[in-house]
């Protein structure tokens, strides 16, 4: 390590002791937020794009992405437990890293959430829109601008509405399991044929199912912003251990078994990109009201990533700010809500630019944006596996299994015209960062 990477640790570590968010967050709060986190759009839409590339074999797909997630989640759980009182999965990576891959990995992450925020205000803006008679615009920014009030309250208010918002997602996943299973019950579905008759297994080719997985993978991501969440909580540790023990069975029950259920009661080539399959199924055994219930579930959805997204950005920006990766201006925090404020407010605001993109810029700067987005993801979930290996040497083995099924989502990538494109991109920016970084870490520490 260099002496401006060991004086830029000092620094860092020395103003995470003076300063460090109210903890307001309870146990049901995290449990509930673990919950949710894995539940998003993703499954209730994007797994329609999964399953019509790659027909019942998807549920490979889903199987090895799920395998993935566990064992990345199982290295937060072990990281953690290697470097605690380290802050936040990214500052962990700094400690095992060392100060470059954590100032790309701080950076990585921000960039991600900001994009998936900009994302998330113009699907909710698009679902309320037919209700509110008001400019698109405007619908948009206030829905942020309520997210992001919620968050400047106090930690509190973002574990009580991200529990309810979590809630209504894991009771519709439930309500949807007990609804199909009463549907194979009581009604006479061809489930053999709806899984074998249309192509067989594998309608669309031997390898078809590794071409779903980054989608697959993708719909996953989020569980992380749980361990995050348990810093502010009183047993942060132990918060830690309990929302990574449970992700197995979160992953079994949400993914797979919704996904199976989904193919067993619908053929697969009868489903609609971009329509939700969930509703689809509802829809085409006549549930009532399956088509406003499914509309509220994911609103709710898109509002909880933003409700998710503002809080994780800021933490993280306040960390980086702490250890200088950004400059100092972000480490104030609010005095009577204790959150960091700033941190908060720029985020929401670069959101708001992502989202302003899209009809300014949608064919550059929000298209650029939307393509790394994969990439990236792959990098900050390789950067937890290292800094796990580099830590923990018991059962090394779960690190490097990690690794392998990162690496067979990578070659999925690279397998695919348009996701291989987007892997170049997001390869050419992550040099760009790492750029920045060494040209930073080189100049001294970012202005106040």
């Amino acid at each position: 390590m260099t002496h401006n990477q060991s004086s830029h640790n000092t620094s860092a570590m020395a103003v995470h002791d003076q300063q460090e968010p109210k903890k307001g967050l309870k146990t049901r709060h995290v449990s509930m937020i673990s919950l949710g986190g894995v539940i998003g759009a993703g499954l209730f839409v994007g797994s329609s794009g999964a399953i019509l590339t790659a027909g019942p074999s998807v549920i490979l797909s889903y199987l090895i992405a799920g395998a993935m997630m566990f064992l990345v989640n199982i290295s937060l759980r072990d990281i953690a437990r290697a470097a605690p009182g380290h802050g936040s999965f990214i500052s962990q990576i700094t400690y095992a890293l060392g100060a470059l891959p954590g100032f790309v990995a701080g950076w990585v992450y921000w960039l991600i959430w900001i994009t998936v925020l900009g994302v998330e205000v113009i699907a909710s803006a698009s679902l309320m829109a037919p209700y509110i008679p008001l400019p698109f615009a405007a619908i948009e920014f206030l829905i942020l601008a309520f997210m992001t009030g919620i968050n400047l309250l106090s930690v509190r208010h973002y574990g009580e509405f991200e529990y309810w918002f979590a809630m209504i997602k894991v009771v519709a996943i439930v309500g949807f399991i007990a609804i199909s299973v009463y549907l194979l019950g009581t009604h006479t579905v061809p489930v053999q044929e709806n899984l074998f008759g249309h192509g067989g297994f594998l309608p669309q080719g031997l390898l078809a199912f590794m071409a779903a997985i980054p989608t697959a993978l993708f719909s996953m991501t989020g569980s992380e912003v749980a361990t995050i969440a348990a810093l502010e909580t009183d047993e942060p540790d132990r918060n830690i251990a309990r929302v990574t023990r449970t992700v197995a069975v979160r992953l079994l029950v949400f993914y797979l078994t919704s996904i199976i259920l989904i193919l067993c009661l619908m053929p697969w080539s009868d489903q609609e990109q971009g329509v939700s399959p969930f509703l689809a199924v509802l829809n085409r055994f006549q549930v009532p009201y399956a088509a406003t219930a499914m509309g509220l579930v994911i609103l709710s959805a898109t509002l909880s990533t933003l409700n998710s997204g503002v809080y994780a950005t800021s933490r993280v920006v306040f960390e980086m700010a702490q250890r200088g990766d950004m400059p100092r201006f972000f480490c104030k925090l609010s005095g009577r809500a204790g959150v960091p404020q700033r941190a908060i407010l720029a985020s929401a605001m670069a959101a708001l630019l992502v989202s302003g993109c899209a009809a300014f810029s949608p064919h550059l700067i929000f298209a650029f944006l939307v393509s790394i987005v994969g990439t990236f993801v792959m990098f900050y979930n390789t950067l937890i596996v290292c800094s796990r290996i580099r830590l923990c040497t018991a059962q090394a083995w779960k690190g490097w299994l990690a690794l392998g099924l990162l690496a067979t989502a990578l070659a999925a990538m690279v397998s695919v015209a348009e996701t291989r494109y987007q892997l170049g991109i997001g390869v050419a920016a992550l040099c760009c960062m790492a750029f920045g970084g060494w040209v930073r870490l080189r100049g001294g520490p970012m202005p106040q």
